[in-house]
């Protein structure tokens, strides 16, 4: 549902994570990433980002980055702000399916995820689909932690409709040797904290994702992969994987 609002304005209503969101919008040009999200449900919280704002941080972005593309990134952080009362939050990570389960793989930008995942896409890609190429949505419930698509896909845009139940996360890092060994939860507080995706703008959100980030790391086990990024590294962490999931 999209209607026209005075001053340009455009308001989408979008559903993510099974909630409805309004996402107002100054600028059209990311009108269609939003489109196969669109529902017709009262929005449970309205999302956007100022013309000022947009101006103020328009210089944090890297050179060449226009109004509309900053508008596009400050909204998803602000949905991810929306969505942690219903227990959702927006994760900076590669999501794909394999074997019926949702595997994320997380690290810094620049670090390899998207060419990891297509390291495992060349060789398996029978067995694998994306979720979500930069920013899914994880929904905590109690029947456990799944992960959906955003409009916010990277770079490459690469993304689906399809949502599947986590079954793990591999933290990457770059390295001169192949290496992957499962994590403990207290080695990995730090750098899954970073990779919630909010404006960190009051105590109650950042109260609200540790507990979300509690929940995750008592759910679902987490590995540390360092890594080549070359074939041998996808390898290693599909069979390092394959047999988690044989002995468990």
């Amino acid at each position: 549902m999209i209607s026209p609002l005075c001053f340009s304005i455009m308001e989408i209503s979008v559903r993510l994570g099974g909630v409805p969101l309004m996402l107002s919008c100054a600028h059209n040009e990311y009108m269609l990433m939003y489109m196969p999200f669109a529902c017709c449900d009262m929005p449970l919280a309205r999302v956007g980002v100022s013309a000022a704002e947009v101006e103020r941080l328009l210089p944090l972005y890297e050179e060449g980055s226009t109004a509309p593309y900053v508008e596009h990134m400050e909204l998803c952080t602000r949905a991810c702000d929306a969505l942690l009362p219903f227990e959702r939050a927006i994760f900076h990570g590669v999501a794909f399916i394999w074997r019926g389960q949702a595997w994320l793989l997380t690290a810094l930008s620049g670090t390899g995820k998207t060419t990891h995942y297509i390291q495992w896409k060349r060789q398996y890609g029978s067995e694998i689909s994306i979720i979500n190429g930069d920013k899914p949505v994880l929904d905590f419930s109690d029947e456990g932690i799944s992960v959906h698509p955003s409009p916010w896909r990277g770079k490459e845009n690469m993304g689906s409709m399809r949502s599947a139940p986590l079954g793990g996360i591999i933290m990457l890092k770059q390295g001169q040797e192949n290496a992957m060994r499962r994590v403990e939860p207290k080695e990995a507080v730090a750098e899954l904290f970073m990779q919630f995706l909010f404006t960190r703008s009051t105590p109650l959100d950042v109260r609200r994702v540790c507990a979300l980030e509690e929940r995750l790391l008592q759910t679902v086990p987490v590995w540390q992969l360092v890594n080549r990024g070359d074939e041998a590294s996808a390898r290693l962490c599909h069979d390092t994987l394959a047999k988690e999931m044989y002995n468990a």
